[in-house]
């Protein structure tokens, strides 16, 4: 009986070492998932960071005149009350007017008729 406590105790103590090592929540998996949750929290304050930035921008760019006139002036080809446009053409750029050939003509008469 003498020995019966101590042999209880290595027992339990593998038992419980068995446990931390190779248990379904084992050390290693605990490390695993506390440094991706790590990482995940550093994701989410940087996108949180980058969301606060493109907000200041969506409210810089909503209330700058400036933009808002370039932007109607380039993409929307808007010009204020009283301005002149004008176009300056590259004459090496330029491409000649393509000229019509006469089966061109003859063809779309024919799907004109045909269409009828």
């Amino acid at each position: 009986m003498d020995f019966l406590l101590p042999f209880l105790t290595v027992l339990f103590f593998i038992y419980f070492a068995y446990l931390i090592l190779f248990g379904e929540r084992n050390i290693f998996t605990l490390i695993k998932k506390e440094a991706y949750r790590n990482s995940l929290q550093q994701e989410v304050l940087s996108l949180q960071e980058e969301n606060k930035k493109l907000l200041e921008t969506i409210q810089y760019l909503k209330n700058d005149r400036f933009f808002i006139e370039k932007k109607a002036r380039e993409d929307l080809g808007l010009i204020k009350e009283g301005e002149e446009v004008f176009i300056i053409v590259d004459e090496k750029n330029v491409q000649p007017a393509k000229k019509e050939r006469w089966i061109d003509r003859v063809i779309q008469k024919y799907q004109a008729f045909h269409l009828r």
